[in-house]
């Protein structure tokens, strides 16, 4: 087992490879998640279909938003792999559709696999420290999750750290390319994240004002090639929508979000705090050992103490929250994991507690798998969890920590894979594609349809519009909800979407 922990950090090639491979696992097959996934899904693609690289789509409705650069991503890969053809034919037996579609996390992923050696490499000369950085980024749960998913995050992560990596080694033109990448991806908050972070390693490590640096002829040519890069597109937005674009863009989903105005995702300012204890499940057994041997006086310890403060702090301040917001923040976590993971001790009584814990955790879940009905994957979840628990029998806490990433990879995969018999996405494309009939949503709105079918919809409230339409046509909804509706039908497809039991049927209205 060693063979693969050693090839793994032989080298930054090994890393990028290994990790490629690694968050590769679970993104084959596995169909997009509500809400936002979708979406960006529908959005490419449409770009593909119009023509129109410049305004997102969503649902035959303009998108605001997010910036463009991740719409360009998959577009790209959906070209490479022709994804709009395996869509439209609804056959895709590989998986394709979504792997390309998870392409630009796992790339970006990857890279940043690459990175953090560099960050770490540059702030403590020691190759060992750099490798377990590695090992800290992989195994944290945020990168677990967003390295293989359709969300622009990872993209924006990977660009805030190559910006940050540059502005510290003084490359400044470099610095500010990849910073005007990540506010194309995301927005201002991709600058104002690297501007500010490279400040702090300013005024704590080279005990600077930054002053110098920001009036230097290289720094002034790198915010021309921030303007060059990441103007264009904004200015060719507000060219087409004006006004339209700044409300809904720069004021509702920045400003707005931040202050509470708007309330989309509102959460109180403790949101984070127990996110930030469970992402880091995997560390649990050597975390209090991690605590104690980090040295506060250090500097650049110091440095990555503030970092991951300052974003923690910033994004529990905003009054609208989700969980992957303070993911940049876990960059220097996964920094001093390194740093000090390798002065942990083994203990056998921490291991056996852990691996008792994990086994107890497999009974508990596979309990309420049956209780919600979910027969067919709580084998898979009780003998998956069984198996992760054995890791904690593994000697040294890196190897752990390793092969559990890995472990839960492949676990979750599995589970994933066998939980697609509930959900509903891939049936109700395949049903639509084999009947050519019209889809609606009653009382449920399913956004992985319009991605899948190609075709726009609404989600219908008045079981009037269903019971007046006439002709056969395909009905999704609640099964609580089909009560509501005078109409014959025949039921095609009993689902589980989002916790909720769901039905497709079909109507035949005279």
């Amino acid at each position: 087992m060693n063979f693969l922990y050693d090839r793994f950090f032989k080298n930054k090639t090994s890393i990028f490879i290994f990790s490629f491979v690694l968050f590769s696992i679970g993104a084959f097959y596995i169909s997009f998640f509500p809400p936002d996934e979708p979406k960006y899904v529908d959005a490419a693609l449409r770009m593909i279909e119009k023509g129109n690289y410049i305004v997102p789509f969503f649902n035959c409705h303009v998108r605001f938003d997010k910036p463009i650069f991740f719409y360009w991503e998959l577009a790209l890969f959906f070209k490479i792999f022709s994804i709009d053809h395996l869509i439209k034919i609804g056959h895709d037996y590989f998986g394709l559709i979504e792997y390309a579609a998870r392409l630009p996390a796992i790339i970006s992923a990857s890279l940043s696999s690459v990175y953090v050696y560099k960050l770490s490499d540059l702030l403590f000369k020691d190759n060992d420290i750099s490798r377990l950085s590695v090992l800290g980024f992989i195994s944290i749960g945020f990168f677990v999750y967003l390295g293989r998913s359709v969300y622009p995050d990872m993209s924006l992560i990977l660009f805030e750290l190559m910006g940050l990596y540059y502005f510290i080694k003084e490359r400044y033109v470099l610095g500010w390319v990849f910073a005007a990448l990540a506010s194309l991806v995301k927005g201002p908050i991709g600058l104002v994240s690297v501007g500010f972070t490279y400040f702090i390693y300013l005024w704590i490590v080279e005990k600077k004002t930054g002053l110098k640096e920001f009036f230097s002829l290289k720094n002034g040519l790198g915010f021309l090639a921030f303007l060059l890069i990441g103007l264009p597109w904004y200015v060719a937005i507000y060219h087409n929508y004006g006004m339209e674009f700044i409300n809904k863009f720069l004021i509702y989903h920045n400003i707005e979000r931040f202050t509470g105005a708007a309330h989309q995702h509102p959460h109180s300012f403790f949101y984070f705090f127990p996110i930030a204890i469970l992402v880091l499940y995997i560390w649990w057994p050597y975390i209090l050992q991690l605590l104690k041997k980090v040295d506060l006086k250090d500097r650049k310890n110091l440095f990555l103490i503030l970092w991951f403060a300052w974003v923690f702090l910033f994004f529990s301040i905003s009054r609208n929250k989700l969980a992957h917001y303070i993911a940049f923040g876990f960059i220097p976590v996964a920094v001093l994991f390194g740093r000090y993971i390798k002065e942990v001790k083994e203990s056998k009584e921490i291991s056996y507690g852990f691996l008792i814990f994990e086994v107890v955790l497999s009974f508990v879940l596979s309990y309420i798998a049956y209780k919600r009905g979910l027969i067919q994957i709580v084998s898979s979840i009780f003998a998956g969890i069984l198996i992760i628990s054995l890791t904690n029998l593994i000697k040294k806490p890196t190897r752990v920590i390793f092969y559990k990433t890995i472990a839960i990879s492949v676990v979750a995969f599995v589970i994933l894979l066998q939980f697609e018999g509930y959900r509903p996405d891939k049936f109700v494309w395949h049903e639509v594609l084999k009947t050519r009939l019209e889809l609606l949503q009653y009382k449920k709105f399913n956004q992985s349809f319009v991605a899948y079918t190609r075709m726009c919809m609404n989600e219908i409230k008045n079981p009037e519009v269903i019971e007046k339409k006439k002709g056969v046509f395909l009905v999704y909804t609640k099964l609580k909800y089909l009560k509501e509706l005078r109409i014959n039908y025949k039921v095609l497809a009993k689902f589980i979407d989002e916790g909720t039991k769901t039905v497709l049927i079909e109507v035949e209205n005279e």
